[in-house]
């Protein structure tokens, strides 16, 4: 392993402190790793080589090649200790040979290209050659970068690195002079040639591709890809990357790779300073995956970094680590904690986004540099080194890759509940398990002995959730799950583990299958024997392969048909309800529109009736569907604005098996419909809903209905129970006015002679009375009292005059427009009395009153024959009840002048409230009033006439006509007829009784007899015959 020092210090002779150098790293030994010593030497009058940072870049062919290592902060002196000295930071490299010294011509120091050219930052004098230096895959290139050419543009350079190769020209990027405006590239300030990498089939897949960054162009970084022109020997640009971020340094490291097999190199761009304030993203990678060498619409995939982590300050092709056929990257992230690599794997599809692996560091600033693509412990799997700004660097040995294939039988492959054995389960019905395993890896010729671990088990996922078991292994006790030690001793060796599952007795759930699964794990070694002086490197399982082999193991069934499948048609059906009261009497909504609407008054509650079946689909194929449906339920999903409260069943066939229970909150309501529901068996039932939380913001209701059946139906798919809600609000106004009769007169009074408002007219308070029978209006937007006032008459003169509103019930209400009420500022009065300021000496003597004169009226309403102003009367604070109280005065003069000669005049004040609120679903119905008022002229004002003469005779024959008339009818009634006095007074007979023979009661005679009404004299000696 090559490790560059930067910082290291300096060889003896190299007249300086600290100069860097490049160590080699025997991975096999336990010592230090070692210096290589070149470059071991000085002259103080033309150069400097403190601080030059020699390895700051290390490259190598790989086994066999030639290796380069550059120091590019490397200076060229003239005029030393003179006024005139000048030093110009050059930069330069070393070429060595396999064994890492100084064989032949091509190699040494010589690699500095600008040493000997124009000096200046203008020009060459701030090359800073070496920043970034690399081999082409085809060993006969290599190439330069010098960023700090042409005031920091950067330039490149590219030559052969043996005197054998035919193409000797030494090609390099354009300089800016130049750069035709046809030809695409960066600007000064950018920085190219910071990174470098290459290879074939990234445009052509023939020629040679130079891909090199530019992590300062624009502002924000580009990558340019660059070929060679023959002829000019130049690298002309074929395509730039843009970077998206500001300072992002898109390009400050850049790879090519074939992350999806395709034969065409992909790119990948590190832009460690990229962030999004946002998010916590502080570094980032894009992923430019190639089509067929055409780049122009390709979208880049970014792999994110965390916050200030420095992610992508290094990108890496560490080739096929676990010999899935896609190569991998590895991503640096110097400043994420300590330090970490992320390491990405290629797939058919691209870049898997998600790390498979992260590598944290022990060491400040982990992840620095990245090497890899080689295998340095010869397991065939490649390896990957990890630098930090420290005096170490980190080896990880990738683990070798096994697949483990698993296989797994039961027998009977399905349980009969009716056929029972003496094979010592409780059910007595037994199972046998029998799993299988083998391995694969590569290469083919990978075949070490591996212990591993096999395990079977039985409804994990059940007992995930607190279901008890249905079955258990044999001598296991009541855990359902066995594991046994076996050995893999070569590459598609099966080994095979067997034992006994017993059914449990008396299980509930007979239609679901019992599944069963077999693992495996690696079981490591108590000791580990050396490979190439290095520690045995376990395998690992392969993490894209299923962990588990499955097996379901299913019951026999009954009411499934001949096939034993049961094959259910579960249907439903439902419809919204309200529910009156607390009884349990439920009638549907009406349907507006196709949907239910919800009129929300005053009701606590609403009901949904659900009716479920399951009855064949076809009648003329009966076995096609409708088998029973076992562990059949509904899940019923409520808004939030609903909760579940209850459930009634109406009917059930053939039998009633019903039972609800929702969750905590009453969001959710889980019925069993049965176990089996049976076949043509169907159920109706209510469940009802509190509506409690529905709002005015409430516009509709869904319910998310859901069949479930652990039998067969693919058209299970959930139902939304919609329902439009319409909030009525229950608001009602009455008005009355007091009085209701009024009456004007006097003498006309000019508007500005008046004072206060008994100089106005007649009082009139017009009380409006608002009640509420349903929901608060507490999130309601705004209640408003609309009254449509008579202020004048057509022509402009005043009808009533508003002097004042009061309220009761409410907070204090502000009615608009403000200026309508006392608008000429009258001084109010505090005497309610109804004054009459009308005397009789007005009375016109030359007018007579007739009763029998035309009476003339006329209504004076908003709409006909008055202008109107509409006051707003918004009702904040209303609970139950409320009352506004206007106090106005009748514009007595307008009446004067416009109506005296009419009898009488209504005058129609018409009230109604209204909602404001931003939901469209509030409705307000029949919340208006209208409100009479009756004004009579007074007797001073009415107009008088004689009775026609005509009229008096017609009224004295008129009433002659009905005297005789009326006689007549008596006179047949025998009215007139005198009666006799016989025929009136009763008739009656008296005898004489002798005085001896009269009554004698306690020997007295009795004198003082009363005396008879009809006989007007008594005598003692008169006899009657």
């Amino acid at each position: 392993l090559l490790v560059g020092a930067p910082r290291a210090e300096a060889l003896p002779l190299q007249r300086a402190n600290r100069t860097g150098g490049l160590y080699s790293c025997d991975i096999t030994a336990r010592g230090p790793c070692t210096r290589i010593e070149f470059d071991n030497d000085a002259d103080p009058t033309s150069e400097s080589k403190e601080d030059q940072w020699m390895g700051v870049t290390v490259q190598s062919q790989g086994p066999g090649g030639k290796v380069v290592t550059c120091a590019h902060r490397y200076e060229k002196r003239q005029h030393v200790n003179t006024k005139q000295e000048s030093r110009d930071i050059f930069g330069r490299c070393y070429v060595l040979s396999q064994n890492l010294r100084i064989e032949d011509d091509m190699d040494g120091g010589d690699w500095s290209f600008c040493d000997g050219r124009l000096r200046g930052h203008e020009k060459f004098g701030s090359c800073q050659q070496g920043v970034a230096a690399t081999f082409t895959k085809d060993f006969h290139y290599i190439v330069f970068g010098a960023p700090g050419t042409y005031n920091w543009k950067g330039l490149l350079f590219l030559t052969s690195v043996s005197y054998t190769d035919p193409d000797q020209f030494v090609y390099k990027t354009r300089p800016p002079r130049e750069q035709p405006d046809t030809f695409p590239d960066v600007m000064m300030n950018s920085y190219l040639g910071f990174s470098l990498d290459s290879g074939k089939g990234i445009v052509s897949k023939d020629e040679i591709t130079f891909v090199s960054g530019a992590p300062r162009a624009n502002h924000s970084g580009a990558v340019v890809l660059l070929k060679r022109d023959m002829k000019s020997a130049h690298l002309l640009p074929e395509h730039i990357f843009d970077g998206e971020g500001l300072a992002s340094s898109f390009g400050y490291d850049v790879a090519v790779v074939d992350l999806n097999k395709d034969g065409w190199q992909d790119i990948v761009i590190g832009a460690p300073q990229y962030f999004d304030r946002d998010g916590e993203v502080g570094g980032a990678v894009y992923v430019y995956m190639n089509q067929q060498g055409r780049w122009n619409n390709v979208k880049p995939i970014r792999l994110n970094g965390t916050k200030d982590s420095m992610f992508g300050i290094a990108v890496k092709n560490i080739g096929d680590i676990n010999q899935d056929g896609y190569p991998d990257i590895a991503v640096g992230a110097p400043y994420d904690d300590l330090g970490k690599v992320f390491i990405y794997h290629g797939s058919a599809n691209g870049i898997n986004t998600k790390p498979t692996q992260v590598l944290k560091g022990i060491s400040p600033y982990f992840g620095y540099s990245i090497a890899g693509n080689m295998d340095l412990d010869r397991n065939s799997y490649p390896d990957v080194a990890v630098g930090s700004l420290s005096d170490s660097v980190t080896i990880f040995r990738s683990r070798p890759v096994i697949n483990i294939q698993k296989t797994i039988t039961v027998t009977p492959n399905r349980i009969d509940l009716r056929q029972k054995t003496a094979c010592g389960a409780p059910s007595g019905i037994c199972l046998q398990v029998k799993s299988c395993f083998e391995y694969t890896a590569n290469p083919a010729g990978y075949n070490p002995s591996i212990s591993i671990v096999g395990t079977l088990e039985a409804e994990k996922e059940r007992r995930k959730s607190g279901l008890s078991s249905r079955v258990q292994f044999r001598n296991q006790g009541s855990e359902p799950k066995y594991t046994q030690e076996l050995t893999l001793k070569r590459q598609k060796q099966k080994v095979c583990m067997e034992e006994t599952l017993w059914l449990q007795d008396n299980i509930r759930d007979k239609l679901r299958p019992i599944p069963i699964t077999a693992s495996v794990e690696i079981q490591e070694p108590s000791s580990r024997r050396r490979v190439n002086s290095l520690p045995e490197v376990l395998p690992i399982l392969n993490s894209d392969e299923p962990k588990t082999a499955h097996i379901d193991v299913h019951f026999l069934k009954e009411g499934c048909g001949d096939d034993n499948v049961c094959n259910s048609n579960l249907e439903l059906e439902y419809k919204f309800c309200t529910r009156e009261g607390n009884q349990d009497k439920f009638s549907y909504l009406p349907i507006q529109k196709g949907v239910p609407e919800l009129v929300l008054k005053d009701q606590k509650d609403i009901a949904l009736e659900i009716t479920v079946t399951n009855s064949p689909s076809n009648p003329r194929n009966p076995t096609k569907d409708g088998d029973d449906a076992h562990e059949a339920k509904l899940i019923a999903t409520f808004p939030d604005t609903l909760t579940y409260s209850a459930y009634r069943e109406l009917r059930a066939f053939p039998e009633k098996q019903l039972s609800c229970v929702a969750n905590q909150n009453g969001s959710q309501a889980d019925c069993e419909l049965g176990n089996p529901f049976k076949r043509n068996s169907n159920v109706t039932f209510y469940l009802v809903l509190s509506t409690t939380e529905v709002t005015f913001d409430t516009p509709d209701l869904d319910i998310n209905l859901k069949l479930e059946t652990t039998s067969n139906q693919d058209n299970l798919a959930p139902i939304t129970a919609k329902a439009k809600v319409v909030i009525e609000l229950l608001l009602s106004v009455s008005g009355v006015a007091k009085p209701s009769q009024v009456y004007f007169g006097g003498t006309v009074v000019g508007e500005q002679a008046m004072k206060s408002e008994d100089e106005v007219g007649s009082l009139i308070e017009y009380e409006f009375r608002v009640i509420n029978l349903g929901k608060p209006l507490t999130n309601l937007g705004t209640a408003t009292l609309n009254i449509q006032w008579p202020k004048e008459i057509s022509n402009g003169k005043w009808l009533l005059y508003l002097v004042k509103v009061e309220s009761k019930g409410l907070e204090k209400v502000t009615c608009e427009p403000q200026k309508e009420i006392n608008f000429l500022n009258l001084t109010e009065s505090h005497n309610s009395r109804k004054k009459r300021e009308i005397t009789e000496k007005q009375i016109d003597d030359n007018r007579k009153f007739s009763l029998f004169a035309e009476r003339k009226y006329q209504t004076l309403n908003c709409s006909v024959n008055v202008n109107c102003v509409n006051i707003r009367c918004p009702l904040r604070g209303l609970d139950s009840k409320a009352s506004l109280i206007l106090r106005s005065r009748l514009w007595n003069s307008t009446f004067l002048e416009e109506y005296s000669k009419l009898n009488y005049l209504d005058i129609l004040m018409r009230a109604f409230i209204d909602v404001t609120a931003a939901a469209e679903n509030i409705r307000l119905p029949n919340a208006g009033t209208q409100v009479r008022v009756t004004v009579f002229p007074s007797k001073t004002v009415a107009q008088y006439s004689g009775v026609p003469w005509w009229i008096i005779l017609v009224a004295i024959l008129a009433g002659i006509l009905m005297l005789a008339l009326l006689v007549f009818i008596l006179w047949k009634c025998g009215f007139f007829k005198r009666s006799r006095y016989d025929d009136s007074v009763p008739r009656y007979h008296a005898v004489r009784i002798r005085k001896e023979e009269r009554e004698i009661k306690d020997e007295k005679y009795i004198d003082n007899l009363d005396k008879k009404q009809w006989i007007t004299k008594w005598n003692e000696n008169e006899s009657y015959s």
